[in-house]
């Protein structure tokens, strides 16, 4: 993959041209809705097939010997002889084709405006080598089309990183949910299931078979279903539900039917998500989940949680100050960390998730939690708000095709954030109120991945899966492979 940024008077058939995809390539990984119109500043995912390393081999030409060719290639005659079967070093022919034990090709297709130079210093090799391996008689002439084999020493690349997903999801129809599943499930290792909410009297807000649809697909597809426990009351988190739920003796009645309830209805894990717990909870909000992982654990299920993201110990501030990352990471299997939402619905514009803040919360997260317990949040979606932003109004979701749409339809170019790495724009509506949006796009994606790599982080977590964001996944295969479990 590579992201292409739109330039003024660019369409998709002179970017397809210059990249060799398909139209219809470029239109599904970024979720184009209109072909025919594009964004200055848009970022594309060009979806470039990214074939393995082949081990390489050279024709003989007249004139050459066994020992000119590992000159060439920097080996010895006796490796050549031995990875050819060749009996008799001094006998070699005209159109024979020897592996080059030690060297690996890929291929490339000449574009305008490319030099042999210039193809040799992108892929780190020598004009030589090329010249030689492609029998180029003028290494001045090449021409558009052209396809060159590349040489690299060394054995094929190593494979990928692994790392765990998860995706947040609602408890939906089996249709629906194979509908967002099936083009994504192996960029999943598990879906978290929402919700389940503590009833406060040492139950859950639950139907039997509730979660059968969603857990059925899950399985089918090879994805870990996980029970998302919450004290969301319908409205908001209501942080009273979530301390009737965990004191005693209510509390150790709250985890037998979360146990009882995951296990009857067939899920791999259990996921806590209380929010907006009161600070002053900490200490029982920590003692009840380490009695949760001891039963979760007694029933082969794993315990995961949702925190709020911090770059420091605020015991008194309300969100964050309840989560006790320290002393939370015994009892967890990991956690989802939840590095979105700096720009939310009800507050100012600005991304939400901006790669600068998010590693404030790593640097601090992986001193207090192991790294390879964490999975950090990445978000599929953005907002637009009307300026100025009033207290009690709240901005409009929107996806990053929707995003793009917009300033389509309002003729206005996307600008990038370099510190948070977003994009975003301003806007007129057609009552003349400005808007300011704000999204996730495939260069947001790219940076946040990286940081899992960076970290040595256990992997990500996505919020939400009803959003759909082709270019994240691309991203996401891009630089890692998914453990299925």
């Amino acid at each position: 993959m590579v992201i292409h940024v739109v330039a003024p008077g660019e369409t998709l058939w002179v970017i397809s041209r210059r990249y060799g995809v398909s139209i219809a390539a470029i239109v599904s990984a970024n979720a184009i809705a209109d072909p025919n119109v594009l964004v200055v500043g848009e970022a594309l995912a060009i979806p470039l097939p990214r074939p393995e390393p082949a081990p390489l081999t050279y024709v003989v030409r007249r004139g050459d010997t066994l020992a000119a060719i590992a000159g060439l290639f920097s080996t010895t005659v006796q490796s050549i002889a031995l990875a050819n079967q060749i009996t008799d070093v001094n006998l070699v022919y005209v159109g024979q084709e020897l592996v080059v034990p030690g060297w690996t090709y890929q291929t490339y297709t000449v574009r305008s405006g490319d030099t042999l130079s210039r193809v040799a210093a992108a892929f780190s090799t020598s004009v030589q080598l090329i010249v030689a391996v492609n029998h180029i008689a003028d290494p001045n002439v090449i021409n558009v089309g052209q396809v060159l084999i590349i040489p690299a020493r060394g054995l094929p690349a190593p494979p990928k990183p692994l790392v765990e997903t998860n995706g947040y999801i609602f408890l939906l129809s089996e249709s629906t949910l194979r509908r967002i599943l099936t083009p994504i499930a192996h960029d999943l290792t598990y879906i978290s299931v929402f919700s389940f909410s503590v009833d406060g009297r040492g139950g859950l807000d639950y139907a039997p078979g509730r979660a059968r649809a969603a857990v059925d697909v899950a399985r089918s597809m090879g994805i870990v279903p996980l029970i998302v426990i919450s004290n969301f009351d319908g409205t908001n988190f209501n942080p009273d539900l979530a301390r009737d739920a965990m004191l005693e003796p209510t509390g150790v009645a709250t985890i037998g039917a979360i146990v009882d309830v995951a296990v009857s209805e067939g899920f791999g894990g259990v996921n806590i998500d209380l929010e907006n717990m009161y600070p002053e909870d900490r200490e029982l909000y920590t003692a009840f989940m380490a009695a949760l992982s001891d039963a979760a654990h007694s029933r082969k299920l794993t315990l995961s949680n949702a925190m709020a993201p911090k770059w420091a110990d605020w015991p008194t501030l309300p969100w964050v100050g309840t989560f006790d990352y320290a002393a939370l990471a015994p009892s967890l299997d990991f956690t989802m960390l939840m590095t979105y939402e700096w720009g939310w619905s009800g507050g100012p514009p600005m991304a939400i998730a901006p790669v600068n803040l998010v590693r404030r919360v790593l640097d601090y997260a992986i001193g207090k939690i192991p790294a390879n317990k964490i999975l950090m949040g990445i978000p599929l979606y953005g907002y637009d708000w009307t300026l100025p932003a009033a207290a009690g109004r709240l901005a409009d979701t929107v996806t990053p095709a929707e995003a793009t749409a917009i300033a389509a339809r309002h003729g206005i170019n996307i600008n990038f954030d370099d510190i948070g790495k977003a994009p975003w724009f301003r806007y007129i509506d057609q009552s003349g109120a400005e808007h300011e949006v704000w999204f996730e796009d495939v260069r947001s994606s790219v940076a946040a991945h990286s940081l899992v790599g960076e970290y040595g982080l256990r992997g990500t977590s996505y919020w939400n899966l009803l959003f759909d964001f082709p270019q994240n996944w691309l991203a996401l295969e891009d630089r890692y492979i998914v453990r299925k479990l």
